[in-house]
């Protein structure tokens, strides 16, 4: 049973609708009058249709919320009263599937809400083929076609549609006739009655005038029986208006037809056009996955028969040495800034199947202390992408306790299909000025977007990193390096990084932007398998910096099982080397600083070189063991490449507050651990070179 959400403003006249809606056996699943009501409601419940009043209560009309909401692509019909030329405009650019004039008749009703179901299962339909044809604009003066056999009612509406605004390329009387006119006069929308003369029917005509010619057809006729109404439906018309029928009807119908039919298909161009780019950089990808691993392989292999490795020392030195420059910049204590300013900010949180952390995440960000004149200055955005679990019924109880909780949900067939897909639909929603994005896993101290804030003060600053660590870190060896491979990264890397004045880089848990830079690159890369690297990267060949704040710490949970840590590490290798091999070309090629370029490229190559590093370490222990193999570089670039990884690791770890000591244990425990790396770099390699498309591999939370 289709389900149906009412937003009226009017207490008599929704229950009137819902009473209606009921008897046609749809499920009315409830009615709200105002706009913020409306948007909340319609983003959690992700309903089958909306019929909604544009003259809604609060600061938000209904047209305001379908703009809203646009991008989520859910059928609504607008209900009014109004029918003057601005009110048509609005309506038409919120891309509505109807526009039922008040007062209207059961009939109509039933027509407006079937045609609208029918054609949004069309359009779904279309959006998921590929490629769609030249987009035109929606001309100023549309074309129409009449197609009606009674000549005084023809003329009459010929002359209505002139004068309305309209251009009356033709008007046809016979089936055969409107097909053969519709194809050499290419009209933007036929008119068209279901009785004819002649043999073929409008029926008939409107199936080859859509299906061949790709022209939208509205019906105009006397029949609404239910034999009739199941036949025009299997034409998937683009509208259908019962006889008698106002001028202001027709013309509203055919405003708002042309531009659902001109967004359906400037949106299944730009997403043709994504998948095109896509299947490109897949190639890319691919062809220089195999190039390069097949180097390092053949490499590899020629060093052990030769028993000979003085290349791979070589190969160390130049990013081993610049992993020294990171050492030394470190111990520079980072400015701190003091930006007094508080600006909105909307926190999202993709969530599928989340049901284990869900509840503490959002109870966790919402004891944050960040208040603005004594008001919550923040909103939480829960994206509900296609769960099956028991995500959606603990947000739903979650919703109820916190007024500041929004919930989208997330459908087939858009659900599931990118963690960039579910930020772009959540960024849709966002009042704040300031985008942050959590994992379904995170936890915070109240004081953390007061501690980052500040951090966006500066030219070009267009995002800030939090630092990363793990909740339940003594859970096992390998959840503890995890917690101490962030604790390396945070504390050397990230913090270098700010010293040395290039760019840090965002992760998945605990990143914010500002919302219009945000927008202005594109936003996040559904398609990319690490969507905070892909977009770090565009923000930096647009001239932006990203900052690093160790001081607001995000905990997240470490994956205690080796098979699901490899399958998460998997698509983190994947999607650094899916954005080095892609964006390599246009990083040296930005009009960014010079420092930027090479410090990006070193950082895209980086997860390579500690693949050569733990190499390196195999050698090594092998001469231990006898098997000698010949190191032949000049001693001290053969010491900087064997002794470089200690130092910063041990430096790393001890600011975390661990004795040298226990740093110098954990750094050995962490040089073991890394050895992961080798058979995790065949994994990727192999996982690149085998996919046909690109997937999200969602790493599964188990919470405590």
């Amino acid at each position: 049973m289709k389900s149906v959400l009412i937003v009226e403003d009017d207490a008599i006249i929704a229950l009137d609708l819902k009473s209606r809606i009921e008897k046609l056996g749809y499920k009315v699943i409830g009615s709200v009058a105002s706009g913020q009501e409306a948007l909340n409601k319609i983003t959690e419940t992700r309903p089958d249709l909306v019929i909604m009043d544009i003259v809604l209560r609060g600061k938000m009309d209904g047209i305001e919320v379908a703009e809203k909401i646009k991008d989520l692509k859910i059928p609504i019909v607008f209900l009014t009263a109004y029918s003057d030329p601005e009110t048509i405009k609005r309506a038409r650019k919120a891309g509505a599937y109807g526009y039922l004039l008040k007062p209207y008749d059961d009939n109509s009703l039933k027509v407006a809400i079937k045609t609208a179901l029918k054609r949004y299962e069309a359009d779904i339909r279309d959006l998921l083929k590929a490629p769609s044809p030249d987009v035109t604009e929606v001309a100023e003066t549309p074309n129409i076609l009449l197609v009606e056999d009674d000549a005084i009612i023809a003329a009459d509406f010929e002359e209505k549609l002139k004068d309305a605004g309209f251009n009356v390329v033709g008007v046809e009387v016979t089936g055969e006739q409107a097909v053969k006119t519709a194809s050499k006069l290419k009209p933007d929308v036929v008119i068209m009655d279901v009785v004819l003369k002649g043999k073929m029917d409008g029926i008939k005509a409107a199936k080859i005038i859509q299906g061949d010619y790709d022209i939208p057809v509205i019906y105009l006729t006397a029949y609404s029986d239910d034999k009739t109404l199941s036949r025009i439906l299997e034409s998937e018309p683009y509208g259908y208006l019962v006889k008698p029928c106002n001028i202001e009807q027709l013309k509203a119908e055919i405003q708002v037809v042309l531009e659902t039919f001109h967004e359906t298909k400037e949106y299944s161009k730009r997403m043709h056009d994504i998948t095109v780019t896509k299947a490109e950089e897949m190639k890319i990808e691919k062809t220089a996955v195999f190039f390069v691993s097949s180097i390092i392989i053949s490499l590899a292999i020629y060093g052990f028969i030769s028993r000979d490795m003085t290349w791979l020392m070589y190969v160390l030195f130049i990013p081993v040495s610049y992993s020294l420059l990171y050492f030394v910049s470190s111990f520079k204590k980072p400015n701190r800034p003091s930006n007094g300013e508080m600006p909105m900010v909307s926190i999202i949180v993709p969530a599928h199947n989340e049901e284990n952390t869900i509840r503490e995440c959002v109870e966790s960000l919402s004891r944050l202390d960040y208040h603005l004149n004594g008001s919550r200055n923040y909103e939480i955005i829960v994206i509900n992408d296609g769960s099956t679990d028991g995500t959606g019924a603990i947000l739903k109880e979650l919703v109820k306790e916190h007024k500041h909780l929004h919930v989208v949900t997330r459908k087939a067939p858009f659900a599931f299909n990118g963690k960039g897909y579910a930020l772009n639909d959540g960024l849709t929603l966002t009042n704040g000025d300031i985008i942050a994005v959590f994992d379904a896993d995170a936890r915070v101290r109240p004081d953390f977007l007061k501690k980052i804030i500040p951090y966006f003060e500066g030219e070009n600053v267009a995002g800030v990193q939090a630092r990363v660590r793990m909740y339940n870190a003594d859970k096992n060896l390998l959840t503890k390096m995890q917690d101490i491979e962030f604790a390396i990264f945070g504390n050397l890397i990230m913090r270098s990084r700010m010293n040395m004045g290039v760019s840090a880089f965002l992760g998945g848990n605990g990143q914010l932007v500002r919302k219009d830079i945000i927008k202005e690159v594109g936003g996040w890369d559904g398609y990319a398998a690490t969507e905070d690297l892909n977009l770090t990267v565009k923000l930096m060949l647009k001239g932006y910096y990203v900052r690093y704040c160790p001081e607001a710490e995000v905990w997240q949970e470490a994956v205690p099982e080796w098979p699901a840590f490899f399958k998460q590490r998997t698509r983190w290798l994947t999607g650094n080397l899916e954005t080095l091999f892609v964006y390599l070309p246009p990083v040296i090629d930005a009009p960014i600083p010079i420092r930027m370029k090479i410090d990006s490229i070193f950082y895209l190559f980086s997860l390579l070189f500690i693949g050569f590093v733990m190499l390196g370490y195999i050698v090594f222990i092998l001469n231990i063991g006898g098997f000698t193999m010949g190191m032949r570089a000049p001693f001290l670039i053969g010491l900087i490449s064997t002794i470089a990884f200690f130092p910063l690791t041990i430096t790393g770890i001890k600011r975390d507050g661990y004795s040298i000591p226990r740093s110098i244990i954990l750094s050995i425990e962490y040089w073991a651990y890394c050895l992961y790396l080798l058979p995790l770099f065949l994994i990727a390699t192999a996982h690149i070179i085998r996919r046909s498309e690109k997937r999200w591999a969602k790493t599964r939370h188990i919470g405590n």
